[in-house]
C-alpha cells in the first residue's frame, strides 16, 4: 500500500467519523431528490441503487426511496463557523508555503503562470499577477466572497461510478479546506491559496471535465495529501524539537511547490486556457498519472524522513528526560550537602567558641610599637616565603605577644596580598593571596582550650570565608562518619585542614596560634608533634605541595623549645622576643609618652614629666606592668592633686607585675567579697557571665541556704549595676568583655594559683 493509499484510508476514515458525529462546521451536503424535482442545468446522472453511498452520507431529512429512481446532486455552501481542527498553522508553516510558492513561480512555465494568474485573479487589472502577497490576499478574498454569494451544485448523470466517488472525495476535501482558508487569508495567504484548490476547481466541473478520471483522481489525492501534511505540520514542525525536521522541511518545500503546479495545470486546463504543446497532452490520463506519481514519490520520501526525524526527537526527549532526572538528583544532592555544610559550620562554631572575642580582648597597638618584629628580616623572610613554613615567636609574660598577634591579623601584616576572615572578599584565593585564620588560647576561656578547639576555629574561619568556602567539601565525608564528635577529634580535624591546604585552589593558608603555652590537656605537645611531622615532609622538595604556614606565639618554656628544636631548619624559624628586650623597652617608652598626657591631663606639665621619667626608669618594665600601673594612677587622680602627693605616687609605683596586682587588689572596698569573686573565677571551667557571678556571689556570702528562689532574687545586685560592683571589688585584675568575666592575664591566674598553694601549705 503506497503512502497515498494510506493517507486516503486514514483521512477518509476521519471524514466519515466527522460526518457520523454531525460536525457543526460541515459545509457540504449530499442531497437526493425525486425524478420530478427541479435540478440544475448541469447534466444529471442516475445512480445504480446497488452502488449508492452509505446512509450516513445522505441527508437525514430526505431518506431515499428504494422503489423510485433518483438523481444525485452535490450542493456545496460556505462553512458558517470555524471548527477546532481548522486552526491555521504558525509562522513556520507560513514560511514553508511561501518558499514553496516562490519555487513554483520560479520553476513553472511562464505561460502556465500567466494563465493561472488570469483565472485566479478574474476581473483584476490587466497588469496584476500573483507574485505578491497582497495580490494573493485580494484573490482569496474575492474567492470567499463568491462562495458566500452562491451555492455550487455539481450534478453527475450516467457516468462511471468512480467519477462520482472522486467528486464526493473533492467535496470532503472542500469541507476540510474551506474553514482553513477563511482563517488563513491574512495570516498565511500562501497556504490558503494551496488549500483553495478545490474551491477553484468546482465552478469548472462540467460533464466533459468529469470524463478525465485520472485528473480528478490526482486532484483528490493532492487534497488528501494536503490534509495529511497539515496534520504533520502541527504535530512535528511546530514542536520545540522542530530543528530535527530541517531536512524534512527542505523536501516539503519541493512537495508543496508540486501541489501548486498540479493545481495550476488542472485549473488552467478546465478553464480552456491555451497551452503550449510542449506541456504535453493534458487530456491524456498518462499526463496526470505521471504528475501524481512524482508528487506521491516526493511525499513518500518526506514520510520516511518523519520516522528518522521523530527518532531523533524521541532521543532528544529521552536525553532531556535523563538530564532532568540528573538535574533533580544533583539538586537533591546539593540540598543534602547544603544541610550538611550548615550543620557542620554550626558544630564547628559551637566547639570553637567566641574566638574573635579572645582576639579583641587585647588592645590595639600604639603607633610605632611592634616594629621590633615587623621590620625584622626573619619575619619578612618567613612572610615572603612561598612554601610551607613555621615561625615560633617566644617572649616572656607581658611582652606584648598577643597585641602583636592581633596587629598581624587586623592590619594584614602576614602576607603581601591577604584575604582576612572578616573582610569576606569575593575574590578566589589564588596565587599569593592568603587566607588568615587564628585562635588565641586563654586559660579559663570558653571550652577546653585544647588543640581540637583551635582547629575547629581555624576550619570554621576557612569555611566561612567566601573565597575559601568551597573547601568545606573536604570535611563532609569525615563529618558524615563522625557527626558532632568530629569537633573533639584533633587528628581528624588536622586531616581536613591538610586536605584543604593541599588542594590546588586553596591558595596560601596562614594560621596564627597565640599563647600556645596555655593550651590544655597536653594537646599542645601533640599539636606540635603533628606540625613537626607535616613540616618534616614539606622539607622534601617532592612532597612540598601545600602552602600552609603557622605563626605560633608562647612563652619560652623549655618543653616547647625542646619540641620546636626538632623541626627541620628549612621550614622553621625561631624568634625570641626576649632578645629584643631593648627594642621592646624603647617601644614601651613610646607608649608612656603617648598615654601619660591622657591619664594625667589634670596634672601640671612638670608633674607629667616626672611621672613619665619615673615609669621609664623601671628596669624590668613590660607592657602588662605598664598597663596595670596606668590603671593605678588613673583610678584615683584626686589623691595626687598636691606636689607632695606626686612624690608619694612616684615612690609607691609597683616595680613589677606582681606588685601591681597586689596594689590593685588592696584597693578593694570589701576584701572578703573580692576573694570570693576571684575564687569563683578560678574554679569555673569556663568564663562566667555577670548574671551567673551575681548569683554565685550572693550564695557564697550567705551563711545559710536561701528559703526560696524569690528570697535569693531579692538579695541579688541590680543587673545593670553589678559590673560596677565587680570593678570596685577587683579593679583591673578582672576584665569584663561581652558580659563575661576573665582574669586580666595569665600571670594573674598564676598569682592566684600560687597564693592558693601557699594557703594550703599553711594547713
Amino acid at each position: 500500500m503506497t503512502l497515498l493509499d494510506r493517507v486516503k484510508k486514514k483521512v477518509g476514515s476521519r471524514r466519515e467519523k466527522r460526518v457520523e458525529l454531525g460536525s457543526p462546521a460541515s459545509s457540504v451536503k449530499l442531497e437526493q431528490t425525486s425524478a420530478s424535482a427541479p435540478v440544475s442545468p448541469e447534466v444529471r446522472t442516475k445512480l445504480p441503487p446497488e452502488r449508492a453511498e452509505p446512509s450516513e452520507t445522505q441527508s437525514p431529512s430526505r431518506p431515499q426511496s428504494p422503489s423510485h429512481p433518483s438523481t444525485t446532486t452535490l450542493s456545496i455552501r460556505p462553512a458558517d463557523q470555524l471548527s477546532a481542527s481548522a486552526t491555521p498553522s504558525t509562522s513556520d508553516s507560513l514560511d514553508l508555503w511561501k518558499s514553496a510558492y516562490d519555487q513554483f513561480r520560479k520553476e513553472g512555465p511562464q505561460e502556465l503562470l500567466l494563465a493561472y494568474d488570469t483565472h485566479v485573479l478574474g476581473s483584476a487589472p490587466v497588469d496584476t499577477d500573483l507574485s505578491s502577497r497582497e495580490s494573493i490576499e485580494t484573490a482569496l478574498e474575492k474567492l470567499l466572497k463568491d462562495r458566500e454569494n452562491r451555492q455550487w451544485k455539481v450534478s453527475i448523470r450516467g457516468r462511471d461510478v468512480n467519477i462520482r466517488a472522486q467528486v464526493i472525495r473533492l467535496t470532503k476535501i472542500l469541507e476540510w479546506s474551506d474553514p482553513l482558508v477563511k482563517s488563513a487569508v491574512s495570516t498565511q495567504p500562501y497556504a490558503a491559496l494551496a488549500w483553495s484548490g478545490v474551491s477553484l476547481l468546482f465552478p469548472l466541473l462540467t460533464s466533459g471535465t468529469t470524463e478525465n478520471e485520472a485528473m480528478l483522481e490526482g486532484f483528490s489525492s493532492i487534497g488528501e495529501l494536503q490534509q495529511f501534511w497539515q496534520i504533520q505540520e502541527k504535530t512535528s514542525l511546530q514542536s520545540k524539537h522542530q530543528h530535527h525536521y530541517q531536512s524534512l522541511t527542505e523536501r516539503l518545500v519541493k512537495l508543496y511547490s508540486l501541489f501548486f503546479t498540479y493545481q495550476a495545470y488542472v485549473i488552467c486546463h478546465l478553464s480552456k486556457s491555451q497551452f503550449s504543446r510542449a506541456w504535453g497532452d493534458l487530456s491524456s490520463p498518462g499526463f496526470w498519472k505521471s504528475k501524481v506519481e512524482e508528487i506521491d514519490s516526493w511525499s513518500e520520501n518526506c514520510s520516511r524522513l518523519i520516522g528518522v526525524s521523530r527518532e531523533s526527537e524521541i532521543q532528544e526527549n529521552r536525553d532531556s528526560l535523563l538530564q532532568g532526572i540528573q538535574n533533580l538528583r544533583e539538586s537533591n544532592e546539593r540540598h543534602i550537602r547544603d544541610e550538611q555544610e550548615t550543620r557542620l559550620l554550626g558544630d564547628l562554631a559551637e566547639a570553637a567558641g567566641d574566638y574573635e572575642r579572645y582576639k579583641d580582648l587585647n588592645p590595639k597597638r600604639v603607633p610605632g610599637t611592634c616594629e621590633w618584629f615587623l621590620k625584622d628580616d626573619r619575619f619578612r623572610k618567613w612572610r615572603d616565603n612561598t612554601t610551607s613554613s613555621l615561625l615560633w615567636v617566644s617572649a616572656g609574660p607581658g611582652r606584648g605577644k598577643s597585641v602583636l598577634s592581633k596587629c598581624l591579623i587586623d592590619e594584614n601584616q602576614l602576607a603581601i596580598t591577604t584575604i582576612t576572615i572578616t573582610s569576606f572578599s569575593n575574590e578566589p584565593a589564588t596565587g599569593r593571596q592568603s587566607t588568615i585564620c587564628y585562635f588565641f588560647f586563654k586559660d579559663g576561656g570558653d571550652g577546653p582550650m585544647d588543640s581540637a578547639q583551635a582547629l575547629c576555629a581555624v576550619l570554621h574561619q576557612l569555611f566561612s570565608c567566601h573565597s575559601t568556602s568551597r573547601l568545606i567539601k573536604y570535611a563532609l565525608e569525615s563529618y558524615r562518619n563522625h557527626e558532632r564528635t568530629l569537633t573533639k577529634k584533633a587528628s581528624e580535624l588536622w586531616k581536613i585542614l591538610l586536605a584543604c591546604a593541599t588542594s590546588l585552589d586553596s591558595g596560601e593558608i596562614i594560621c596564627v596560634l597565640d599563647a600556645l603555652d596555655e593550651c590544655k590537656n597536653e594537646s599542645g605537645q601533640k599539636l606540635i608533634k603533628t606540625l613537626e611531622e607535616f613540616y618534616s615532609r614539606s622539607a622534601r622538595p617532592l612532597t612540598n605541595d601545600s602552602k600552609l604556614k603557622f605563626l605560633v606565639t608562647s612563652r619560652p618554656y623549655d618543653n616547647l623549645e625542646s619540641s620546636f628544636r626538632k623541626f627541620p631548619k628549612a621550614v622553621y624559624l625561631r624568634f625570641d622576643g626576649d632578645d629584643k628586650s631593648k627594642e621592646i623597652q624603647k617601644e614601651i617608652d613610646l607608649v608612656i609618652d603617648y598615654r601619660v598626657p591622657h591619664i594625667t591631663s589634670g596634672f601640671a606639665d612638670t608633674d607629667q614629666q616626672k611621672i613619665g621619667e619615673c615609669l621609664k626608669s623601671m628596669e624590668h618594665r613590660t607592657y602588662l606592668w605598664l598597663h596595670l600601673t596606668f590603671d593605678i594612677i588613673e583610678k584615683r587622680p584626686s589623691e595626687y592633686s598636691r606636689a607632695l602627693d606626686i612624690e608619694t605616687l612616684l615612690s609607691s609605683l609597683p616595680s613589677q607585675v606582681s606588685d601591681a596586682y597586689e596594689k590593685i587588689l588592696s584597693r578593694s572596698t570589701n576584701q572578703s567579697w573580692t576573694k570570693i569573686i576571684l575564687q569563683i573565677i578560678l574554679a569555673a571551667t569556663r568564663p562566667l557571665t555577670l548574671d551567673e557571678t551575681n548569683v554565685a556571689l550572693a550564695l557564697a556570702i550567705r551563711k545559710e541556704e536561701p528559703e526560696s528562689q524569690t528570697k535569693l532574687k531579692s538579695e541579688l545586685w541590680p543587673a545593670d549595676k553589678f559590673q560596677s560592683v565587680v570593678t570596685n571589688l577587683c579593679g583591673l585584675f578582672v576584665s569584663v568583655y561581652d558580659s563575661k568575666l576573665s582574669l586580666i592575664h595569665q600571670t594573674a591566674r598564676e598569682l592566684l594559683k600560687e597564693a592558693m598553694k601557699r594557703l594550703l601549705r599553711c594547713f
